[in-house]
């Protein structure tokens, strides 16, 4: 079985990848970023736990034979994934260290480039597809 760190980090980096898009136009536009950030992080968080469900049926007690079963692939390919790659106790930490990471260097970006916009004259208020 490969540890759940993995699985997270892989619902991490794929929630990551469906909300990037948005996320870099609006930070290129001057556009507002905090809804596309939030956005971002529940999506990114949320799919690291939807990609872990099968190792919590497992620690809950549901057998092995269920959790591996081709059903549980709903859950971002989980046991295809245990059967190709075994063990990832130091990988899988550091992964998801490193996107935990990143986010935070992108928070504290976005922190600083609004700051920065209000100490402009005006504000520095620039309109984009989600101000009102």
């Amino acid at each position: 079985m490969m540890h759940s760190t993995i699985h997270f980090s892989l619902g991490m980096l794929v929630g990551t990848a469906l909300t990037c898009r948005p996320l870099l136009a609006a930070w290129k536009s001057g556009a507002h970023v905090a809804p596309l950030l939030r956005r971002w992080l529940v999506v990114a968080y949320g799919l690291g736990l939807y990609a872990i469900v099968p190792n919590l049926l497992r620690r809950a007690g549901i057998a092995h034979a269920v959790c591996e079963g081709w059903i549980m692939n709903i859950f971002l390919l989980s046991p295809m994934l245990n059967r190709l790659i075994q063990g990832g106790t130091i990988s899988g930490p550091f992964i998801m260290s490193a996107l935990v990471a990143a986010q935070y260097i992108i928070l504290l970006q976005a922190v600083r480039r609004t700051a920065r916009q209000a100490l402009r004259p005006g504000g520095g208020r620039v309109t984009g597809p989600d101000t009102p």
